[in-house]
This record gives C-alpha cells, structure tokens and sequence, in this order.
C-alpha cells in the first residue's frame, strides 16, 4: 500500500516556523498526537521487503505535516483534530482525536487504481512517562473507477515503551474487516524503535508483516510487501 511515497512540497511552509517555536515533546510516550502551532515535520527514508508473490520491493518513505493550531494537524493524508488533550497535572491520561482523509492506496492494471478514504478515531492512554497505549478505530470506502466501490473496517492497538531517555521500543497491531473483498479480514503488526538524536529530530526503524495479498483482488502484487524493514529520520522546524 503506497500511502507512504509522498510528496515533499509542504517544506515550503517550514519557513513559517520561528526561532521561539514550541516543538512537541521528544518523549514519543508523552508526545501528542497532534502538532504543536506551527510545528512543521519532515520525515524521510527507505523500506526494503519481499511482496506475497516473492518479488523484492523497495519504497521511498517520505511524508510531512503541519500544525494548523495546538489541536489541528495536516498532512498529505489527511486532517486531525484533537478532541480532548492530555492533562499534564495527572496520570493515567487519555488523548482522543478525530481524523479523516486519504487511507490506502492500491495499483491495478486491469481496474485502474484504487483510492480509499476515510475517517476515524485515534487514542493514546498514557499509563506512566515511560508507557503508553495506542488504539484506534477507522471506516474507510475504497473508490475504483471500473468496479463497484468497497469498504473496510480497521480496529488498531499499539504500545509505546521508553526503555532509555534516548530509545522507545513500539508494537502496533491492525485488524481489518474487508466487505467485497476476496479475502473477508487481514491483520498487520510493527515492532520497532524510535531513537531520539535531539528534542528536533530522531530515528525510526521497524519491521512490518501484513498478511493482505492484493493479487486476489486484481491489484499489483508490488503495491504492498508482505514483510518489509524500513528505517527513516524525522526533523521538526
């Protein structure tokens, strides 16, 4: 799914951001799920995997997004707004945002491709500065011009673990309820890490399984990877 090859022409509203810019928290626990006011975010880097069909795949990473306000996000997929922010006075804490754009992406030779869009809702239950839960739930329709439309359910959880000031290790799994797809569901799960270089910037690298296999529904096989390693830098401005 190619949702990940984006382009970069948002850095064009880097300059926007001043010297006194606020930046989000470098703790990716604690993080919002949203940006900061004027927070721009750049992120670049390179995926390698093996597709359903064996065939090697090799994927530019590349994605940006902006902070509209404390609470508003945008990025190339979509819009987020964050309805009920973490309190900094206490602990456990709950973060809840609504969010909706472009969801997925699939290539067919014989259909033509496939856009999918959607909305829904993310969270992340923050248990301690060093532990937090990730969950979400997703509608999305997919839109293709030579067959009927079809539609998914996504239910994704996830946990985020500081195991040092500088390194968080994460897992996320994903189930996806298919309608008029050959297959009926699919499920995906990440592990990783996220290695903090400065309170601007990181390193992320990560493993991804998706047990989806798109030939069945007439899609490329090379626009998603069965299994795939990706390593990519973030950097705030």
């Amino acid at each position: 799914m190619k949702y990940s090859v984006l382009s970069c022409c948002f850095l064009l509203l880097a300059p926007c951001a001043m010297a006194e810019q606020v930046y989000s928290d470098p703790n990716p626990v604690t993080r919002s799920l949203v940006l900061q006011d004027e927070e721009a975010v750049v992120i670049a880097g390179v995926g390698y995997g093996e597709s359903h069909n064996g065939e090697s795949i090799t994927t530019p990473l590349i994605a940006f997004a902006y902070g509209v306000t404390d609470d508003v996000t945008i990025g190339p997929l979509g819009v987020r707004y964050r309805f009920n922010a973490f309190d900094s006075a206490s602990m456990p804490n709950l973060e809840l945002a609504a969010e909706g754009g472009l969801m997925g992406f699939y290539e067919s030779k014989d259909f033509g491709d496939s856009y999918a869009v959607g909305a829904g809702i993310s969270g992340k239950y923050r248990v301690s500065t060093e532990l937090a839960l990730t969950f979400g739930t997703h509608y999305a329709v997919w839109l293709e011009d030579e067959r009927d439309n079809r539609s998914e359910i996504r239910a994704d959880v996830g946990v985020l673990y500081q195991v040092h000031p500088k390194l968080t290790l994460f897992a996320q799994g994903e189930y996806r309820e298919l309608n008029d797809f050959d297959q009926d569901n699919s499920m995906n799960a990440s592990v990783g890490g996220i290695w903090n270089l400065s309170r601007r910037s990181e390193i992320t690298f990560a493993v991804n399984y998706d047990d989806f296999e798109p030939a069945k529904d007439g899609y490329e096989d090379d626009t998603l990877s069965e299994c795939m390693m990706g390593i990519s830098y973030t950097q705030r401005f």
